[in-house]
């Protein structure tokens, strides 16, 4: 046989196959097989969920305000302090000796402006002004030796207690143009407040006064407490790309078991719907600027869409239906084709 008989009859059997698989194909039907909701009546919440840490309302990081050996340290990590109780110290290296310099220079400088004054008839007027002066300038320089001599103690601002401790007895503390190194961190002992971040996608949905529920990790499941927004900072702070708007709850339920540092599970109640109908987000489509979603007929063959509008966007992927459905429905909101 020849060659090109072979090809001729190769080409015939290739066209067979196809025409035969395009006839069977054609005439098997398609199904579709549709994952459907109810739509349901009732009560919808919208929630915020973030995680913290408690602290105190009111926390100082107290800091030397010169460089020097630390020759007090009165106070550990726990203590309770009292305000304008001393704390630490260091030493005054040679600010001692320079005060008693200077009183000495104001003692001169009164001494001269008393004999001055004593003699009258001697100086002018500008010249016993002038001698004035020089008094208040070396009294001035006393002054300052005296705080800084003060700037050796740390005192506490507050009533409260000691959180951490950065230093002992020995150490040198250092102070530089950008910050002083801190020494002790003293926080108030009554209020306590939970600090979180929320993102720039949730922060328009809280407010001051929004309630919240916490639980903590250190305490179990059935410990919940209520908190409310005190504060929200206007001031944003990036996190891995992500913006964030720092706020601070305030716990309504104290508890003694409560300790600076626990974290805490937040969940606050931005909204609520009541006795609303509801289906599943997933199963609302977008056309132009129309909501819209498919219902499953009666006879569970095909769908109808249905023009709908849409409310609140709530918790466990569920929107409110303002019109459009009725309770009962079934809702498609995943299609199959077999």
């Amino acid at each position: 046989m020849s060659k090109n008989k072979k090809r001729i009859i190769w080409i015939i059997i290739i066209l067979a196959v196809a025409a035969g698989g395009y006839f069977y194909f054609s005439g098997k039907k398609t199904t579709t097989e549709y994952t459907t909701a109810e739509v349901v009546r009732g009560n919808l919440p919208q929630t915020v969920s973030a995680t913290g840490t408690i602290n105190p309302d009111r926390k100082y990081e107290l800091a030397f305000k010169a460089t020097g050996k630390v020759i007090e340290m009165n106070v550990d990590v726990g203590d309770a302090v009292s305000k304008g109780q001393r704390l630490a110290k260091i030493d005054e290296g040679t600010l001692l000796s320079q005060l008693r310099q200077a009183e000495a220079e104001v003692k001169f400088q009164k001494n001269t402006l008393d004999n001055m004054k004593r003699q009258k008839s001697t100086y002018t007027k500008n010249q016993v002004d002038a001698q004035r002066a020089r008094v208040l300038g070396a009294q001035a320089g006393v002054d300052v030796i005296r705080d800084q001599i003060e700037d050796t103690i740390i005192y506490s601002p507050i009533d409260g207690i000691v959180l951490k401790r950065f230093a002992n007895v020995g150490d040198t503390t250092f102070v530089n143009a950008a910050r002083s190194t801190s020494i002790l961190t003293v926080a108030s002992r009554g209020n306590l407040v939970i600090e979180s971040n929320i993102p720039e996608s949730d922060i328009t949905k809280i407010g001051l006064g929004k309630k919240a529920t916490v639980t903590f990790d250190a305490l179990t499941s059935d410990d919940t407490y209520k908190a409310e927004i005190s504060e929200i900072d206007p001031d944003s702070t990036v996190i891995q790309d992500v913006v964030y708007y720092g706020i601070k709850l305030k716990i309504t339920d104290i508890d003694s078991r409560f300790m600076p540092g626990m974290s805490a599970n937040i969940d606050i109640r931005t909204a609520e719907q009541e006795n609303v109908i509801l289906v599943p987000l997933r199963a609302v489509q977008t056309e132009g600027n129309q909501k819209i979603v498919e219902i499953l007929n009666s006879d569970g063959v095909g769908v109808t869409k249905v023009k709908i509008e849409t409310g609140l966007e709530g918790d466990e992927g569920m929107v409110e239906v303002r019109s459009g459905l009725k309770e009962g429905q079934k809702v498609v909101t995943f299609t199959k084709n077999l």
